[in-house]
C-alpha cells in the first residue's frame, strides 16, 4: 500500500511577497462536481476530475454492520429515494441530527445490502434540475469504491469523517475501520482527513500516524469558536472554513498562514453569486486561500484560467 501526500509544504504560505501573489488555490470538487451530477456519487466524483478539479471531497457515515458509506449524513431522505422503497418503509423513525430532532431513514438502521436498493437524488432539484434529471440511477458509494478508482491517483482525496448517532452503533471506533480500508488501496493519492469533531479527527491522525499512512488533516469552522487559530492548528495541518466565515474576517487567510498552515474555504456555489460569475470566484480567490471547495468545479478552474493567464500549468 502505497500513500503519498504531495501536499505544498505547510510553510510555504507565511509572507512570501509576490511568490504568495503567484500562488493558485487547489480546486476541489464539493462532494465531486455536485452542481452537475447528485451529490457524493461515484459518477459526480469522476465529472469532477473531467472538469479538471485538483481533488474530490466527500462525507463518510457508517452503516448498521459497520461499512463506511458516502453519504452528507446519516438521515437519509434528501439524498436518496428511500422514501420509494417499500422494502424499507418500516426503518423510517425518530432520530437527531445536530441536536434537532428529525423522523428519517438511518443508515446505521440499514445493512450495506439494504442500502444497495436505493438510489442517489438531487437534494436541491428547484436550484438544479440538470442534476436532478439524475435521480435514482446512481448508487450509494462505498469507501472503498473510490479507494479502488483510478481517477484518484495522483489526486487530493478529502475524506470528511461524520459525527452523529451512526457511531453508536460500531463495533469498533470509525478511525480503525477507515485505516484498514486505507491500508488495502494500492493507489498512490494526497489524502487529507477532515472533521468537525476535534476528536475524532485528533484520533483518525493518531491511528494513522501509528500505521504509518501519511496525511494531512484539516479542522472544520462553520464559525468562529473562542479558540484561537494557534489552539486549532496545534495538531492539525490546517483549517477549513466557510465562505461566511471568511467574508465577515478576512484576516483569518494572514493569521493561519502566519501559523504556517493552510487555510481552505468551503463552498463556493455559482447560484449564490449575486453579481457575475466571474466576479463571485475571483473575490474568492483573490482572498489568499490554498483551497477551495467548489460545486462546479469547471467553473471555478475557468475563471482561474482566464485570471491568471497561460504561463500556469493546469
Amino acid at each position: 500500500m502505497s500513500l503519498a501526500s504531495r501536499l505544498a509544504p505547510l510553510n510555504g504560505n507565511s509572507s512570501q511577497g509576490q511568490e504568495e501573489n503567484l500562488k493558485l488555490p487547489l480546486v476541489i470538487g464539493h462532494r465531486g462536481a455536485c452542481g452537475y451530477r447528485p451529490e457524493n456519487t461515484m459518477e459526480s466524483f469522476r465529472l469532477a476530475f473531467e472538469q479538471s478539479a485538483d481533488g474530490i471531497e466527500f462525507d463518510i457515515v457508517t452503516t448498521r454492520n459497520g461499512e463506511l458509506i458516502i453519504r452528507h449524513e446519516n438521515a437519509l431522505s434528501s439524498t436518496t429515494n428511500i422514501a420509494n422503497v417499500i422494502e424499507l418503509a418500516g426503518l423510517r423513525r425518530q432520530g437527531t441530527i445536530d441536536n434537532h430532532a428529525v423522523t428519517d431513514w438511518f443508515t446505521e438502521d440499514l445493512q450495506l445490502e439494504q442500502l444497495k436498493l436505493v438510489r442517489a437524488v438531487e437534494r436541491l432539484p428547484e436550484v438544479r434540475p440538470g442534476s436532478a434529471k439524475f435521480d435514482g440511477m446512481f448508487s450509494i458509494p462505498q469507501f472503498q469504491e473510490i479507494l479502488q478508482a483510478e481517477f484518484i491517483a495522483g489526486k487530493y482525496v478529502v475524506a470528511e469523517l461524520k459525527s452523529g448517532s451512526h457511531l453508536d452503533t460500531l463495533a469498533r471506533p470509525i478511525w480503525e475501520v477507515f485505516a484498514e480500508q486505507l491500508e488495502k488501496t494500492e493507489i498512490s493519492f494526497n489524502l487529507v482527513v477532515e472533521s468537525f469533531d476535534i476528536e475524532i479527527l485528533r484520533n483518525t491522525k493518531a491511528e494513522l500516524e501509528k500505521r504509518g499512512i501519511v496525511a494531512s488533516y484539516f479542522f472544520l469552522l462553520e464559525q468562529a469558536q473562542s479558540d484561537s487559530a494557534e489552539t486549532l492548528l496545534a495538531d492539525f495541518d490546517g483549517l477549513s472554513i466557510s465562505l461566511q466565515m471568511l467574508k465577515s474576517d478576512p484576516t483569518w487567510v494572514s493569521k493561519v498562514h502566519d501559523l504556517r498552515g493552510q487555510i481552505w474555504v468551503y463552498t463556493a456555489r455559482a447560484e449564490e453569486a449575486d453579481t457575475s460569475i466571474e466576479a463571485y470566484y475571483e473575490e474568492i480567490i483573490q482572498s489568499g486561500v490554498d483551497g477551495i471547495f467548489a460545486d462546479q468545479p469547471d467553473l471555478l478552474r475557468r475563471v482561474l484560467q482566464d485570471s491568471r493567464g497561460s504561463a500556469y500549468d493546469y
